[in-house]
């Protein structure tokens, strides 16, 4: 095989993984958003919002979610990009340790504070009763996403099994 061949076959593979790659991450997008707007349904479903509730509720419970989910990346990167550079936590300094725990304790306190902060916006937009509704209903949620992804999982691996 020529030089200029396999540059043609390199650049068809490059053009066949990038494809794979983008067709997975968009699944993987849609995946994100089919579950985002299931939860959505079901918390709106438990909680009996009035509209006026939802006009005021979604935009705060919306911005609470991307800030919690801000602050559990950027703690979890933190710990990965410390542990790829060391390869394992026993390897770390305890300088490094302490920065890192340092890094992480601050993050879960911003948590907290966004935490009461959303709570005391909460508590203007819906009576207490909806907010435990809402706590109980998030939990719910999640419990029937885990179970109905272990189930889907469970099935996945018999299929296997049976090939």
């Amino acid at each position: 095989m020529n030089f200029i061949n396999m540059k043609k076959h390199l650049f068809s593979l490059f053009v066949v993984l990038a494809f794979c790659f983008s067709t997975n991450a968009q699944k993987r997008k849609g995946h994100k958003e089919k579950i985002k707007l299931l939860k959505i349904s079901y918390l709106t479903e438990q909680l009996d919002l009035t509209s006026s509730e939802a006009e005021k509720f979604w935009p705060v419970y919306n911005e609470y979610n991307k800030n919690i989910l801000d602050f559990l990346c950027k703690k979890s990167d933190a710990i990965k990009k410390e542990l790829k550079i060391v390869k394992k936590i026993d390897s770390i300094d305890e300088r490094k340790a302490l920065v890192l725990f340092n890094l992480t304790q601050y993050l879960d306190r911003k948590k907290f504070e966004e935490s009461q902060n959303y709570f005391t916006k909460l508590k203007m937009i819906l009576p207490i009763k909806k907010i435990l509704k809402l706590q109980i209903a998030e939990k719910e949620f999640g419990r029937k996403l885990m179970r109905k992804y272990r189930h889907k999982k469970d099935k996945d691996q018999l299929k296997k099994g049976s090939e």
